[in-house]
C-alpha cells in the first residue's frame, strides 16, 4: 500500500518553495547572487543555477507525459491493488496493458503513441522509468509465488499439515510398525573437495611463505558421485543406489589390472551389500529415467521385505521424483509417497537430520581422507573403487539402528509426535518469529482441512507445487495430473522437433535454388571482372606503347608520326621564304616528298 503523506512535512516543502521564489525575483532583478542564493538554502551551486534558469520550475524541462494525469492516478490504483491481492504486474505487463489501452483509443490518439513509442503502441521500459519516478508512492519488489509465501509465513499450520497427513496416511494404511515407514534422499559426493576439508589448516615451522598439500590423483569416474539412501524408522537400511560418472547408461563396472597383469572386470556393486546397483550416468546426478531405475530398485526390495504390509515413504518434492512411471512402479509395490512440504525438510526430513546424514556425511569426508592419504603415499590414484569404499565404511559406521531410529523420533515420524518440533526450529528462516504454538491441538482442527486437500494437484508454472503442503504423489488425482503434465511436455517436445524437421526440409528445398542463385551471381561477377580487365588492359598498353615510341624519338630511334610531319610542313609553308634559313632535315623531307607522291598518285 502507499504511504500514508505527513501534511506538516507538505506544508513545510511549500513554505520553502515560496521562499525560494520570493528570493528568486530578487535574483533576476540582480539584488541577489546565485552563489548568495545557493548559501542561503543550502543548496549546490548547480542547483541554484538550476532554479533560476528554470524560473523556479522544480520538474525538468521536456516533453509532456504521454497520459493525462487522470489517466496515469487511474493506472497507479490499478498497479496498488493488483499487487494487494497477489497479481502484481511486472514491467512487461504494465506495458502490455497501456498498450492494450490505447488500442482501444482513437486514431489521433494511436498516431501520436506510434510517434512516441518507436512506431509502437506498446511503451518500453524507459517509460516505466519515467513514469515510476513521476509517482514516489510506487516502487519495485521482488517476489515469490503465493505457495511459497504462504508456506514461509506460516510454518506451525504448514508443520500441522504434515502431521495431519501423516495421521491420516497412518490410519489409511494401517501403519502400525516402524518398518512401514521410510524416508529416502540423495547424498552428492565429490572426493576431492572432501579430501581437502579439513586440511585447510597444517602445522609446520615458522616462517613457511606458503603451505601446500599433496593430493593423489584422482581418477576419472572417482570424481563424483550420488548416493540414494533409504531407510526406516525401524533402522533399516534398504539396499544402497548409487549414480558415478559415465558416458553410457548401465551398471557400473570397473576395469583392474592385478600385478600379474591381468584384466579382471568387477562390479562396483560387489564393494556393497546383498542386491546394491551402482549406475552410470554423466554428470553423477538424478533425473527422472534415473528415478525410475531407482523406484524398480526399491520396489524390488520392498516386495521381498513384509510384502503383506503397505509402506509409506517420504521424500522431497524435486522435479526428478515427479515421474508418473516411477511412481506407479512404487505403488504397485504396495509403497505410497508423500511429497514434504518445500523448504521445510531441515525440519521434517529424517534422513536430513543431525542423526543421520549430520553422522554420514563427516565420516564420509575423514573416510575419504584417509584413503586419499593412502593412496598418496602408495604412488597410486583414487580410483572408483576406493570411493565406493568410503561410502560403505561410512554408512555402516553412522547409519546404525540407533542413529536412524533417533533420526525419526526427532522428526515425529517415529511414533508420530508433533510436539518435537520446538519453536526455535520454525522461527529458523521464517518472517515472523513464532513465539507459542500448541501443534498437537493445530493437528487435530486441520485434519478435516487436510483430508479435503490432500488428494489436490496445485499446478504452478507447469509442475506440480508442494509448498506450504505435503502432497501425496501416488494419489490417483496427482497421478493424473502428473501424466497430463507429462504428455503435455512430450506434446510441446514433438510439435518442437517436428517444426525443426520442417525447417529443415524447407531449408533443403531451398538449397537449389540458393545454389542456382549463387552460381548466377558469381557467373555475373565474373563476367564484370573480365570487362574490368580488358578495359584496364587497352588503358595499359596505349600508355604503355605511347611511352616506349616517346623514349625511341628521344633516343633517336624513332621518327616523328606522319600526323606531326604534316603539321611542320604546313608550318612551314605558312612560313613563307624565311623557312628556307631552317632546312628540314633529310629523313624527314624524304618522308615528306614520299607523302606528297602518294597523294599525287591517290588523285589520278
Amino acid at each position: 500500500m502507499p504511504p500514508v503523506g505527513n501534511s506538516a512535512t507538505d506544508a513545510g516543502a511549500a513554505d520553502l518553495h515560496e521562499a525560494r521564489l520570493a528570493r528568486l525575483r530578487l535574483v533576476r532583478q540582480g539584488g541577489l547572487t546565485t552563489k548568495a542564493f545557493a548559501e542561503r538554502f543550502k543548496m549546490s551551486y548547480a542547483q541554484a543555477r538550476y532554479f533560476i534558469l528554470n524560473r523556479g520550475v522544480s520538474c525538468r524541462s521536456g516533453p509532456k507525459p504521454f497520459f493525462s494525469p487522470e489517466e496515469e492516478s487511474l493506472l497507479v490504483k490499478y498497479l496498488i491493488i493488483n499487487a494487494t491481492i497477489g497479481r502484481g504486474l511486472s514491467t512487461e505487463a504494465l506495458c502490455k496493458v497501456c498498450g492494450d489501452y490505447l488500442s482501444e483509443m482513437s486514431t489521433e490518439r494511436q498516431a501520436a503513441a506510434h510517434a512516441l513509442f518507436n512506431g509502437k503502441l506498446t511503451p518500453g521500459r524507459s517509460w516505466v522509468t519515467c513514469f515510476l519516478g513521476r509517482h514516489p508512492d510506487l516502487r519495485k519488489y521482488r517476489v515469490g509465488t503465493l505457495e511459497e509465501g504462504r508456506g514461509r509465513n506460516a510454518r506451525p499450520e504448514v508443520v500441522a499439515r504434515w502431521f495431519g497427513l501423516l495421521s491420516l496416511l497412518y490410519r489409511d494404511l494401517r501403519i502400525t510398525s516402524p518398518r512401514q515407514v521410510w524416508s529416502m534422499d540423495e547424498a552428492h559426493i565429490h572426493a576431492r573437495t572432501s579430501a581437502m576439508t579439513g586440511r585447510s589448516e597444517v602445522i609446520g615451522e615458522v616462517g613457511m611463505t606458503k603451505p601446500e598439500v599433496l593430493l593423489p590423483p584422482f581418477a576419472s569416474g572417482a570424481g563424483a558421485c550420488t548416493a540414494a539412501l533409504c531407510v526406516s524408522a525401524a533402522g533399516v537400511v534398504a539396499p544402497y543406489f548409487i549414480v558415478v560418472d559415465g558416458k553410457v547408461a548401465g551398471h557400473g563396472v570397473v576395469t583392474e589390472t592385478s600385478p600379474e597383469g591381468i584384466k579382471k572386470e568387477t562390479a562396483l556393486a560387489s564393494f556393497f551389500n546383498d542386491a546394491a546397483v551402482v549406475w552410470r550416468r554423466s554428470p553423477p546426478g538424478f533425473d527422472k529415467v534415473v528415478f525410475d531405475v531407482w523406484a524398480e530398485h526399491f520396489s524390488a526390495f520392498a516386495r521381498s521385505y513384509y510384502p503383506q504390509e503397505d509402506k509409506l515413504l517420504s521424500l522431497d518434492g524435486a522435479k526428478v521424483h515427479l515421474s508418473p512411471a516411477g511412481l506407479l512402479t512404487l505403488l504397485r509395490a504396495s509403497v505410497h509417497v508423500i511429497a514434504e512440504p518445500s523448504q521445510m525438510s531441515h525440519i521434517l526430513q529424517a534422513l536430513d537430520n543431525k542423526s543421520a546424514f549430520g553422522r554420514y556425511q563427516p565420516k564420509l569426508r575423514s573416510r575419504v581422507r584417509e584413503i586419499a592419504t593412502e593412496c598418496r603415499d602408495a604412488g597410486r590414484q583414487f580410483n572408483t573403487p576406493e570411493l565406493m569404499r568410503c561410502i560403505a565404511a561410512a554408512a555402516s559406521d553412522a547409519l546404525t539402528v540407533t542413529a536412524l531410529t533417533t533420526a525419526f523420533r526427532r522428526v515425529g515420524m517415529g511414533p508420530l509426535e508433533p510436539t518435537v518440533v520446538t519453536g526455535e526450529e520454525l522461527s529458523k528462516g521464517a518472517d515472523a518469529p513464532v513465539t507459542s504454538v500448541d501443534l498437537e491441538k493445530l493437528t487435530r482442527r486441520l485434519i478435516p482441512s487436510v483430508r479435503k486437500d490432500m488428494t489436490c494437484a496445485r499446478v504452478v508454472n507447469g509442475t506440480l507445487s508442494t509448498a506450504g503442503r505435503g502432497t501425496v504423489l501416488t494419489a490417483p488425482e496427482i497421478l493424473a495430473a502428473l501424466e497430463g503434465e507429462a504428455a503435455a511436455k512430450a506434446a510441446a517436445r514433438k510439435a518442437k522437433e517436428a517444426g525443426k524437421r520442417a525447417r529443415e526440409a524447407k531449408a533443403e528445398e531451398r538449397k537449389p535454388l540458393a545454389a542456382q542463385v549463387e552460381r548466377a551471381k558469381s557467373a555475373k561477377m565474373r563476367a564484370v571482372q573480365a570487362a574490368a580487365r580488358r578495359e584496364m588492359w587497352a588503358e595499359l598498353a596505349f600508355d604503355a606503347a605511347r611511352e616506349g615510341a616517346s623514349r625511341m624519338r628521344v633516343m633517336g630511334m624513332l621518327g616523328p608520326s606522319a600526323s606531326k610531319l604534316r603539321r611542320r610542313a604546313a608550318a612551314a609553308r605558312a612560313r613563307g621564304p624565311s623557312a628556307a634559313t631552317h632546312p628540314l632535315p633529310l629523313h624527314i623531307l624524304r618522308r615528306v616528298v614520299a607523302l606528297q607522291a602518294a597523294r599525287a598518285a591517290s588523285g589520278r
